[in-house]
């Protein structure tokens, strides 16, 4: 980026703002002043156990339920509003909500269509689309006859073909095997270089490493983290993490006197995962274990989103 460039970027507003966000359903608190904002080129992860107010939140942001309180403010044609148009907006819910009992061209190119793109390019879109998915010669099928992952695929095209200016994605990776699972970081990467910022709501961290610079965690309704990668990493990734695995059941007595020792997260009778605080010496650590009886197996490594995020949920 040029630093022409750069200054552009920096003098943009956000493309989405979103201000004190609460929303509560009888006695419970689903969204508790949330505040966040998403820039232009954004791949914006929003992640949070089952329950945390993701869906909710993401609802909101489209007006399909209304707040109790807060502001949402999108900015994506260069004037600021509240809810944007239609056709500035790629929407892949939780819930699968495409004609089941119609052709998948057919379905594909009526969305495409009602927000603002041409038929015959719709149609030629979509046919691209599913020709790179593998489905081209399922095209005049049924949604309903495909299989799970199969019905997710054309989920996915529908909600990005169009060539949405925001695209808001919850739970991409559902009913995908791993290879499709990489073959969509790859389409997600493409779309974003393409000029369409991303919400994306997974709960498949390391899939979520790959493609996100900043991300949102949420738990309860409520802010636990909000920032890029590298600012989470430089703020909880800085602790040891050991794996012990015993080859009779574990002595619990002789580990939680480690020096340094923060967590103690017992997988079943002969594994264990330790993690360490970042000022624990090390070679201490690695000292005292040597004389722990039973150990047949050694691991370690720095934490990652996964472990990031589970430290954060269960602190909080």
């Amino acid at each position: 980026m040029t630093d022409k460039q750069y200054m552009t970027h920096m003098t943009q507003p956000s493309a989405l703002r979103v201000d004190s966000l609460r929303k509560a359903f009888t006695h419970v608190k689903a969204v508790d002043n949330i505040s966040f904002s998403v820039e232009r080129g954004d791949v914006f992860a929003f992640l949070g156990p089952n329950g945390a107010g993701k869906t909710t939140t993401l609802r909101i942001l489209l007006d399909i339920i209304k707040a109790d309180s807060g502001t949402v403010r999108w900015c994506l044609n260069g004037r600021d509003h509240q809810y944007p148009a239609p056709e500035h907006i790629g929407y892949l819910p939780e819930e699968r909500g495409l004609y089941l009992d119609i052709p998948i061209i057919k379905s594909l190119v009526y969305l495409a269509t009602i927000r603002g793109m041409d038929k015959a390019q719709a149609r030629k879109s979509a046919l691209e689309w599913l020709e790179r998915l593998g489905l081209a010669d399922r095209a005049n099928e049924k949604l309903q006859v495909l299989s799970k992952g199969n019905q997710q695929k054309v989920q996915f095209v529908a909600s990005i073909l169009h060539k949405p200016l925001f695209a808001i994605i919850d739970e991409p990776f559902s009913g995908l095997d791993p290879l499709n699972q990489e073959l969509f970081i790859g389409y997600i990467r493409e779309i974003n270089r393409q000029g369409t910022t991303m919400i994306i709501s997974a709960h498949q961290m390391s899939l979520i490493e790959k493609i996100a610079n900043k991300v949102l965690l949420i738990n309860k309704g409520q802010h636990l983290f909000c920032g890029s990668l590298s600012e989470l990493y430089n703020i909880y990734g800085n602790k040891r993490i050991f794996g012990l695995q015993f080859d009779s059941p574990v002595n619990k007595a002789s580990l939680e006197s480690l020096p340094g020792l923060e967590h103690v997260r017992y997988k079943d009778d002969f594994s264990v995962e330790l993690t360490f605080s970042h000022s624990a010496n090390m070679k201490g650590v690695l000292s005292q274990l040597t004389t722990i009886e039973g150990i047949c197996d050694i691991s370690s490594h720095k934490p990652d989103l996964h472990d990031i995020f589970l430290q954060l949920v269960k602190t909080n």
